[in-house]
């Protein structure tokens, strides 16, 4: 029985790569031409969504949303938090934010991956987190998507943490940045996805319902660099406490 369980699962991982060999060309590929000016992009946004909701559908996943009362403004720039356990996440960031385009700061390895990495090179902001000087320059380009006009998506643990690690500590980028701009954090905790779809493991997973918490807008307007390490906490501490409950909930 656990041989025929372990035969899905890989099936089923294997299923994912076969179907973005045509989900990336049809919709990252009719992105392209809308990739080079601002006011288009949108558009590319658009393409984009069907290509992370068409992984989901595909997959097998759903999502339950359940968030703070709150109208965000559709023409405000946000700055994106949520914990980081699996690349679905960025399907799952996709889908939600319909309304406000947004860039993703990720890994500058992904640009090398053939065709695919044309479009998240020229989609997203890429960091060397190995390398201090990218890092740098990585705060200048996030200001200047957000003067053109796009919110940000940045996953403050850094990256995908190992297994063990409940919620790695988060860096201080996400709310440099907000302060910075004056613009406001979306804080969203993801649950589920760390054992329906994990990124170190291809033996393990299945498809389901993914629970997801929307928090309420955290306004940056009032408060200064000083206060950052303070911002960061208080996101940290909601996340975690939701996790916790997500948990809780899930054991009763």
């Amino acid at each position: 029985m656990r041989i025929l369980q372990i035969l899905f699962v890989l099936l089923w991982r294997i299923w994912f790569f076969i179907i973005n060999i045509f989900l990336i060309p049809l919709w990252a590929g009719v992105s392209i031409p809308f990739l080079f000016k601002d006011k288009y992009y949108p558009i590319a946004y658009w393409f984009h969504q069907m290509w992370a909701r068409s992984n989901l559908l595909l997959m097998g996943f759903w999502y339950i949303l359940e968030k703070d009362e709150e109208i965000l403004d559709k023409n405000k720039q946000y700055v994106i938090i949520s914990n980081h356990t699996s690349i679905m996440d960025i399907m799952l960031i996709y889908s939600l934010m319909r309304n406000h385009p947004l860039v993703f700061v990720g890994k500058a390895e992904l640009a090398k991956l053939p065709f695919f990495g044309f479009v998240y090179k020229k989609s997203n902001i890429l960091i060397d987190r190995k390398n201090l000087s990218s890092c740098i320059k990585v705060f200048k380009k996030i200001q200047d998507k957000v003067d053109s006009g796009k919110s940000v998506c940045i996953f403050p643990e850094g990256g995908v943490p190992n297994p063990s690690i409940f919620l790695d500590n988060f860096k201080n980028g996400a709310f440099f940045t907000a302060i910075i701009k004056k613009i406001s954090i979306i804080p969203f905790t993801i649950a589920d996805i760390k054992t329906k779809f994990p990124n170190f493991s291809f033996i393990k997973g299945c498809p389901g319902k993914v629970r997801i918490k929307q928090h309420h807008s955290i306004s940056t307007k009032n408060l200064s660099l000083k206060d950052k390490n303070n911002l960061n906490k208080k996101c940290f501490n909601l996340i975690k406490y939701q996790l916790e409950k997500f948990e809780r909930e899930k054991n009763k």
